[in-house]
């Protein structure tokens, strides 16, 4: 199966909402990284299921070497998009 894959918008703001909340944690140099994982994610199927952002989520975190920052960026993502 090959692209071009598609996304609910409803998704595509959460991912973006994660975006902003990477970039916070860390820094200017998270917006190359957040675009490169997105194009990741898209191009690995079609994104229609919640779970979906929680794939998006962990390909942010694999990003994130400090293990304390990488869990509560995790933390914060989740309850970002009413995950628990």
């Amino acid at each position: 199966m090959t692209g071009p894959f598609r996304a609910l918008p409803i998704l595509l703001q959460l991912c973006d909402a994660i975006d902003e909340l990477f970039i916070e944690q860390v820094g200017p140099f998270g917006q190359m990284i957040t675009g490169e994982a997105r194009a990741r994610w898209l191009a690995s199927g079609n994104k229609m299921k919640t779970s979906d952002v929680d794939e998006y989520m962990a390909l942010l975190a694999r990003e994130i070497e400090d293990r304390e920052q990488r869990a509560g960026f995790v933390l914060q993502a989740r309850a970002l998009v009413g995950v628990r």
